[in-house]
C-alpha cells in the first residue's frame, strides 16, 4: 500500500502535517489528530492483512519441509492456530479501534491482489509460495513504516495539545461537557 498511496494519505504523512501546528486552533489541531489516527487505522488493518497471509503461507511451507503433502483440508483445520494472535516482536503497540477503518475495501483489494496465490495454494510449489510470502513481507514493512510514520505524527499533534494544557492555552475541563 505504501507505493499505493493517493493524496490524502501524502498529505498527512508529509512531516509539514506537524508545520505550524502551534498557530492553528484547537479545533484544527483536533481535526488534524483525528485524521491522521484513521489513516494509522487503515495502514494497522492493512499490515495485519498482509501479516495473515504471510503466516498461512508459512504455516504451509514448515508443514511441507516436514515432508507434508499439499492438502487444503489440513491448512484449513489449521487456520484458527495459524491466525491465532500471538504477540509480535519488533512493532509499536496502540490501542486498535474494533471497526473496520472506513477505507478498509482499498486495502483488502490490494492484498487479495498481492497473494492471489494463494488461491492455488494446494498446486503452488515452494518456489512460488516463497516468493508470495517475500512479496507480502516487503509490502507489510513498507505499510509498518507509514504505520509508524503517522504515529510520529499522532504524536507530535497530541504533545502540543498537552503544551496548550499545561500552558494554560486551553481548559482541559471543556473536555468533560463535550
Amino acid at each position: 500500500m505504501a507505493d499505493k498511496r493517493d493524496r490524502r494519505d501524502d498529505r498527512v504523512l508529509d512531516l509539514e502535517f506537524l508545520e505550524n501546528v502551534e498557530s492553528v486552533t484547537t479545533a484544527d489541531l483536533r481535526s488534524r489528530r483525528d485524521e491522521c489516527r484513521e489513516l494509522e487505522a487503515e495502514f494497522s488493518y492493512a499490515r495485519r492483512l498482509l501479516q495473515g497471509k504471510v503466516d498461512i503461507i508459512a504455516a504451509e511451507l514448515k508443514r511441507r519441509s516436514g515432508g507434508g503433502e499439499p492438502a487444503m483440508g489440513d491448512l484449513i483445520s489449521r487456520l484458527p492456530s495459524i491466525l491465532a494472535d500471538e504477540p509480535r516482536t519488533g512493532g509499536a503497540t496502540r490501542l486498535l479501534e474494533s471497526d473496520l477503518p472506513r477505507n478498509a475495501g482499498k486495502f483488502r483489494r490490494h492484498t487479495e491482489r498481492l497473494a492471489t496465490g494463494l488461491a492455488h495454494i494446494e498446486t503452488s510449489t515452494p518456489e512460488e509460495l516463497s516468493a508470495m510470502v517475500k512479496e507480502l513481507a516487503t509490502e507489510e514493512r513498507k505499510v509498518s513504516e507509514d504505520r509508524r510514520r503517522a504515529q510520529k505524527i499522532i504524536d507530535g499533534l497530541n504533545a502540543e495539545l498537552v503544551r496548550r494544557y499545561q500552558k494554560g492555552d486551553e481548559d482541559p475541563s471543556a473536555l468533560l461537557s463535550s
